[in-house]
């Protein structure tokens, strides 16, 4: 699900076609989940209303050079915030 999602997150964010192959972008994304899932580093959100994907987000975890501010390290990428189009409209037309 998460990697279907990701495909069509991207294909409409970029204004890819659905002709297009998008295989070895599936097979990596799917390799970045299971290892960034089980280790921690990610963390996934997807949106339905009822059976419709309607939204998707993510947050990556990763560590740069300690500083004396962030002494750990630690950073966190918000990241594929997306909503399918369709919703935006009626949000913004119900004033949401």
């Amino acid at each position: 699900m998460l990697v279907k999602s990701r495909i069509e997150v991207l294909r409409v964010a970029n204004k890819i076609a659905d002709d297009v192959d998008m295989a070895a972008l599936e097979a990596q994304s799917q390799d970045y989940y299971k290892k960034a899932l089980s280790d921690g580093t990610h963390t996934a959100y997807l949106v339905f209303d009822g059976d419709r994907f309607i939204g998707a987000g993510g947050i990556s975890y990763y560590r740069v050079m300690p500083t004396y501010h962030n002494p750990s390290g630690n950073k966190e990428y918000i990241m594929n915030m997306y909503m399918n189009p369709d919703y935006q409209i009626r949000e913004i037309r119900q004033g949401g």
